[in-house]
């Protein structure tokens, strides 16, 4: 079933424009979240004021992709404006539910960018959330650590997914998708 969620997620990637274009499509997959998470706090992508979200999955624990990732957001935001850095955020929810709290996620992806929040929710939460982003997770034999998902997904205002953003594509592709659609000029297709 996850193997045919990915294998569809490629298929979409390709047909919707997801690569290192500025073409911004209205996704099948993704979007607003509605969640109560480890915490016991609510949890609404909607809520959040910025117009854009930057949305992966990773844990704490994850030795390269994930703190690869952070690094690179962070360096594509360096040639934005200080209000251009106020029109986004970056949410870090954990594949690692039973080693990473709300509190350890925020505190790691923090480190990195100050517009951030890491989320966690208990296991069966998280699966759904898996789910509906057609995200890839496997825990590899060790039990320490999990393949997962590299896509970035870049949330509008209203919270639909309009680009994937791969962990090949330029730091410069993250700085124009936050730019873009968090001018307000773009429109859904």
């Amino acid at each position: 079933m996850i193997k045919k969620l990915i294998l569809n997620v490629v298929v979409m990637s390709f047909l919707f424009g997801c690569g290192s274009s500025f073409e911004f499509t209205e996704l099948p997959i993704g979007g607003n979240i509605e969640a109560i998470d480890k915490a016991g706090n609510p949890v609404s992508f909607k809520s959040m004021q910025e117009p854009v979200l930057l949305v992966f999955f990773g844990y704490t624990y994850c030795p390269d992709f994930c703190p690869n990732t952070l690094a690179k957001i962070k360096t594509a935001i360096e040639p934005l404006t200080n209000e251009e850095k106020t029109k986004f955020k970056v949410v870090f929810i954990s594949v690692d539910p039973v080693r990473d709290s709300p509190e350890t996620t925020t505190k790691y992806v923090r480190f990195y960018l100050e517009q951030s929040i890491g989320l966690s929710f208990s296991q069966s939460t998280t699966n759904q959330i898996l789910k509906q982003y057609a995200a890839y997770v496997e825990k590899t034999e060790d039990g320490q650590s999990f393949d997962h998902s590299t896509y970035i997904y870049v949330l509008d205002r209203n919270r639909k997914t309009r680009k994937l953003i791969k962990s090949t594509d330029s730091k410069e592709v993250i700085t124009k998708s936050i730019q873009l659609l968090s001018g307000n000029s773009v429109e859904s297709k």
